[in-house]
């Protein structure tokens, strides 16, 4: 992993699939994929606890882009990674995503809404939770004074019984924030 710039944000995974100890490592400065149409993206990483100095590995996840609808240059993923613990769900956040509308036109807007992905145990997208898709203020009005300027996942988290996962979003209605969390059947609210 040379040339990547980490982020103090650690957590210790132990799960059946690894049979041992890993470290999640948010990286948010990491290079992008050329994939990814961008050059700084961001990126979370697995790495065995171990002596050795290079055997981390990045995660399968935020691989690809649609240039006219997203950006994800500086989207700082891996600024926000946590976990529900042994056989629990991970979720990896980047505040800075941004949404593209009138795409190469004078009157294009970028609102940055942040995006939160959620993996099972494995770090892969194994049910209907598991994926990128968690961006509640896609489809929302934009702009800053609603939820244009939204960074979902500055913040995530789970609730101790583990049945909600959580997410800050500091930038709606005017910097004031909005919290959300989602029930693990999938129901969307807010407060």
């Amino acid at each position: 992993m040379p040339n990547v710039h980490f982020f103090t944000i650690l957590r210790t995974l132990r799960s059946s699939f690894f049979c041992s100890f890993r470290i999640l490592v948010g990286a948010p400065q990491a290079r992008g994929l050329p994939s990814q149409g961008a050059n700084h993206t961001g990126a979370l990483y697995q790495c065995p606890i171990t002596g050795e100095e290079w055997d981390c590995e990045r995660v399968d996840i935020d691989e690809d882009v649609d240039l006219e609808r997203e950006s994800k240059e500086n989207q700082w993923l891996g600024v926000t990674v946590k976990s529900q613990g042994v056989g629990g769900k991970v979720v990896a956040c980047a505040h800075l995503y941004e949404l593209r509308q009138r795409f190469r036109q004078p009157s294009e807007t970028r609102d940055p809404i942040g995006r939160c992905y959620v993996l099972s145990e494995d770090l892969t997208v194994r049910d209907d939770l598991d994926g990128g898709e968690w961006k509640f203020c896609e489809g929302r009005p934009q702009g800053h004074e609603q939820f244009g300027f939204c960074q979902q996942g500055m913040a995530a988290g789970f609730t101790p019984d583990n049945s909600y996962i959580l997410f800050g979003a500091p930038g709606t209605y005017h910097w004031k924030g909005e919290p959300g969390t989602e029930l693990s059947a999938g129901v969307w609210s807010h407060t």
